[in-house]
């Protein structure tokens, strides 16, 4: 079964936490009982109060990860029904679902308050290194599937935007979470920036740029459940709401980020958007372009009050 565990991996151990999104998304394990654990949604990562939904993702990751003997987050699916509050402490509860195997773990995390659900977690966990020398197989010109932003502007470009930094100074007293989340947009290729910056209309929903933290902690594989979910929704260049909260998110794994660096291209487009609901697609890359993860979310549009 899945079990706890303290292992290294290359020198560096598994599914390490740190920085900001470790305090504020920080588990402990309640004695006695290795798949049960405690944690608090930290108002820092919240939007118009409510807890976002990548850091819920993230701190049940945490929970999951050690309850595994596999290095590598695969796969993650979430599903959430209500949003938690920041001032009472929430329960994990890890349940392993496959019995110890040398290619891939699962469980499932519920994530409950007061006995109350907020959200149910489904995590599949591997060995991308060991899958790579079992097969390692690619198409011949896979880049050319999903393509990173082949225009998109080195970080330090100046004409890039650091739209969590404008965010902050606009909405800071009720979006906290754009001063731990770094996102440089690029003003070209990005429609929300060029409505809220041009008033420019347009019939697109997307953003594309340089994504990490604001305190440009090296991201890691497990970073990705929550930045993959912390970017300013692209519909936003359509709806002038504040508040988009999630339905169900889904995050799949392909590689690992380069060692060391902060910083990854981020993609995001809302193609469908019908009665209040709407699907937005992510895609992640590393600094030289290698696919690294993709996501795809369900979540409502509340209309301004």
């Amino acid at each position: 079964m899945l079990r706890v565990v303290s292992r290294r991996v290359s020198g560096v151990r598994a599914f390490s936490f740190g920085y900001a999104i470790n305090r504020f998304s920080k588990v402990v394990q309640v004695e006695g009982d290795t798949n049960v654990f405690h944690t608090t949604a930290s108002n820092e990562l919240s939007i118009l109060g409510n807890p976002n939904g990548g850091q819920l993702t993230f701190a049940a990751l945490s929970a999951a990860s050690k309850c595994t003997s596999l290095p590598d987050i695969l796969n993650i699916q979430a599903t959430f029904v209500a949003p938690p509050s920041s001032k009472s402490e929430s329960t994990l509860t890890v349940k392993p679902l496959t019995k110890e195997s040398k290619t891939q773990e699962t469980c499932t995390v519920s994530y409950t308050q007061d006995n109350k659900p907020i959200a149910e977690f489904f995590f599949t966990f591997g060995d991308m290194e060991k899958n790579r020398k079992f097969g390692g197989f690619s198409y011949p010109a896979s880049t050319a599937h999903v393509p990173a932003p082949e225009s998109l502007p080195s970080p330090n470009d100046p004409k890039l935007t650091n739209y969590s930094e404008l965010l902050d100074q606009k909405m800071g007293k009720i979006l906290f979470i754009a001063r731990h989340h770094k996102f440089m947009l690029d003003p070209e290729t990005s429609t929300l920036y060029q409505k809220h910056a041009f008033n420019k209309s347009t019939d697109e929903s997307k953003l594309t740029g340089w994504g990490g933290y604001a305190d440009d902690k090296p991201i890691e594989l497990s970073d990705l459940s929550f930045l993959m979910d912390a970017f300013p929704p692209p519909i936003l260049a359509q709806e002038p709401t504040g508040w988009v909260p999630t339905i169900s998110y889904s995050v799949n794994f392909f590689s690992k980020p380069k060692t060391n660096s902060s910083l990854v291209q981020l993609d995001f487009q809302t193609r469908i958007a019908k009665h209040g609901v709407i699907e937005c697609d992510g895609h992640a890359w590393d600094v030289d372009g290698e696919l690294l993860a993709t996501s795809r979310q369900m979540a409502r549009v509340w209309k301004p009050k």
